[in-house]
């Protein structure tokens, strides 16, 4: 995994973490579902507008063509090039092999499994109100 696939995963964990924790706060709130609905609607349409505004600031169309020219450029094309031939190589077959075998053994298998029936008790209310 590259520094940029790892920043983009870290700021999707931290926005996940962020989703629990507001989901956890609404659960939290009146049972009234109407209203929830309406504080929901209400949060995503500000949430959106927030998003517009941050698209179309000067800042981050900066940033957009910065982005572009740096995936543009020779050494990105390089480097493009270069991880290719590595995901290309026996090496990283035999390591794609080895994490595949890995993910289907048995302890693994349950521990995701366990880790599936967490979320959706979690998604769907029926998690442990003791934490």
């Amino acid at each position: 995994m590259n520094d940029f696939e790892r920043r983009m995963r870290q700021m999707i964990n931290s926005f996940g973490t962020r989703f629990t924790q507001w989901w956890s706060a609404m659960k939290q709130r009146s049972g009234n579902a109407p209203e929830l609905r309406r504080q929901a609607s209400a949060q995503a349409q500000r949430a959106a507008s927030a998003a517009k505004d941050l698209r179309d600031s000067d800042t981050a169309k900066r940033a957009a063509s910065a982005l572009k020219d740096l995936r543009d450029s020779d050494t990105a094309k390089r480097a493009a090039s270069a991880l290719s031939d590595l995901r290309d190589s026996d090496t990283a077959k035999r390591a794609a092999g080895a994490l595949t075998d890995l993910r289907q053994r048995e302890p693994v298998r349950k521990a995701e499994e366990s880790a599936k029936r967490a979320l959706h008790d979690l998604r769907s209310g029926h998690g442990d109100s003791a934490s």
